[in-house]
This record gives structure tokens, C-alpha cells and sequence, in this order.
């Protein structure tokens, strides 16, 4: 599969991006709203569904080139976003958001072949926990 072709980097960014919707509107709610117990909880499964799913890219990496260890941790986010959605989104978003950069330092030795997925994985990773610590904030 051609990683760098045109169509899909361009397919790649824009899916990466859009997931990024209900982040912005979760914070943007939290900022204008008065009672934000309701958004503040739909960030924190938000954010916990997407780590899941960030984690699932080291199982699927871990099928094609048979790593065992990889495979190991890659069910490690899964299982931090689960005991997250256990507390009250005051201390679950910057759990998640923990996780997000645990993934990212985890990150930084593999994927050395495909370096627009490290650069769009760095730039998402910072949106991301940008945005639930401005959430948070207004919690």
C-alpha cells in the first residue's frame, strides 16, 4: 500500500481532523454553557473512545510485523480510558490527556518509515490535549 500517496495522506489528515469535532464543540459548550456536567462527561467518553481507538493502531501495526510487545501495550490505552470513565471528568480528563502523551513518547521510535504520520499524530496529540485542558479548565 502506497503510504504516501496524495489521495491518501490528503484522506488521512482530513479524517484526523474531523475527529477533532467533538473535542471543539465539547470545549466550545463548556465555555458558553452554565451547567457543563452533561458536556464535561460527553468529552470525557469522547476522549476515552479515541484513546481506545489510538491504542488499536499498535494492535493492527502489531499483526503485520508479528511484534508481541507491541501487541501487548496496545491494549494498555484501552484499559486507561476504561478505569478513566471511573472518575468524575475533573480528574478524567487529564487522565486521558496523560494518555494521549504516553502514547505520543511511546510513539516516537516507531512509525520512523512513515514521518507524516508522526508529524500528524504530534499535531493531533497537542489539539487534543489542548482541548480537554481548556475543557477541564471549565469544568
Amino acid at each position: 500500500m502506497d503510504h504516501s500517496s496524495a489521495r491518501f495522506l490528503e484522506r488521512a489528515h482530513w479524517l484526523s481532523y474531523l475527529g477533532l469535532i467533538p473535542f471543539v464543540i465539547g470545549m466550545l459548550l463548556m465555555i458558553l454553557l452554565h451547567d457543563t456536567r452533561l458536556v464535561a462527561e460527553a468529552i470525557h467518553d469522547y476522549a476515552a473512545i479515541i484513546l481506545t481507538f489510538v491504542g488499536a493502531i499498535h494492535w493492527g501495526r502489531a499483526l503485520n510485523n508479528g511484534d508481541t510487545a507491541q501487541m501487548s501495550f496496545s491494549v494498555i490505552p484501552s484499559l486507561i480510558a476504561w478505569c478513566s470513565l471511573f472518575l468524575d471528568p475533573r480528574e478524567g480528563l487529564p487522565v486521558t490527556a496523560a494518555a494521549f502523551v504516553m502514547l505520543l513518547v511511546f510513539e516516537r521510535n516507531l512509525y520512523l518509515e512513515i514521518d507524516w504520520f508522526k508529524r500528524l499524530r504530534t499535531r493531533i496529540t497537542i489539539l487534543v490535549c489542548t482541548l480537554l485542558s481548556v475543557s477541564w479548565f471549565y469544568i
